[in-house]
């Protein structure tokens, strides 16, 4: 074979690569405040005080042990804190993240809706069900809301 025909059929199976690779892209699916409570069995104010990446079982892929320390349950009954597995992560100078998963900061205050009957638990709704809080208010996609009001609105959606 030559290497002129060589390179073509390289180049051939990277853009057949490329097209499957974009295929392969996963849509999240809009959910409303109301289906993410329903499908929560545990939502919790509270404050990122630790994170703990590390590789799966294959080296194929990072997930990130993201703990919270429980300031207020709104539903369910957790601990002191909560800890929950998300997608992505940095292991040594490797990084990944995902275009659905949430990021948590350490230090950073959040409200979060979980399904703690997974093992490990998890966020509902991947990044819709992670709402950052700051100076009384929530910031969600579409709006800003007075931190009780959203409680309320979570409780009211939990019946």
């Amino acid at each position: 074979m030559s290497i002129a025909s060589s390179s073509k059929i390289g180049l051939v199976l990277l853009c057949s690569l490329l097209l499957v690779g974009q295929a392969g892209h996963a849509a999240m699916v809009r959910m409303s405040l109301d289906d993410i409570v329903r499908q929560s069995d545990t939502v919790v104010l509270g404050t990122v005080t630790h994170q703990e990446s590390a590789w799966n079982t294959h080296y194929t892929a990072i997930h990130t042990d993201v703990t919270v320390a429980v300031e207020r349950a709104i539903v369910g009954s957790p601990g002191d804190e909560v800890t929950f597995r998300v997608a992505g992560g940095i292991v040594g100078s490797m990084g990944m993240r995902t275009s659905n998963d949430p990021i948590f900061q350490n230090g950073e205050r959040v409200i979060v809706c979980l399904d703690t009957t997974s093992v490990p638990a998890s966020v509902v709704g991947l990044q819709q069900g992670k709402f950052p809080v700051s100076d009384g208010t929530v910031v969600s996609a579409r709006e800003t809301v007075r931190l009780e009001d959203f409680i309320a609105a979570i409780r009211s959606a939990a019946r």
